[in-house]
């Protein structure tokens, strides 16, 4: 459930790496960067027991170690970066691998009843 400090205050659909599945980057209010992955297939159904979703969350306070690794222009404000996220990367397990590859820390939390 969002909060104050976790509600978007900007958020763009991005690409899913599967069928059946939908994926959002946002900016929060608190200026986290968070990505979802929502994966409603029948395979989700049949291993998992339903619908599921995973939500990795850059804090705010390590935003500036991931804009070093991109773009200046990515430092041009919310939509400027997510825009060059989704410019960059295949998907949104793609971005995820490389914030971690970039040793950037990454929260992941997992919803098995989304």
């Amino acid at each position: 459930m969002a909060t104050p400090e976790t509600t978007p205050r900007l958020e763009m659909k991005i690409r899913s790496p599967w069928p059946k599945s939908s994926a959002w980057a946002r900016i929060t209010t608190n200026g986290s960067l968070e990505l979802e992955l929502y994966d409603f297939s029948s395979e989700a159904e049949s291993s998992l027991g339903g619908d599921v979703a995973w939500i990795w969350t850059v804090d705010a306070a390590d935003l500036p170690h991931l804009l070093s690794h991109l773009p200046a222009q990515a430092s041009d404000g919310d939509q400027a970066l997510l825009t060059m996220l989704i410019l960059s990367f295949a998907d949104v397990h793609a971005i995820r691998d490389w914030i971690r590859k970039k040793q950037i820390p990454l929260r992941e939390d997992f919803d098995s009843s989304a």
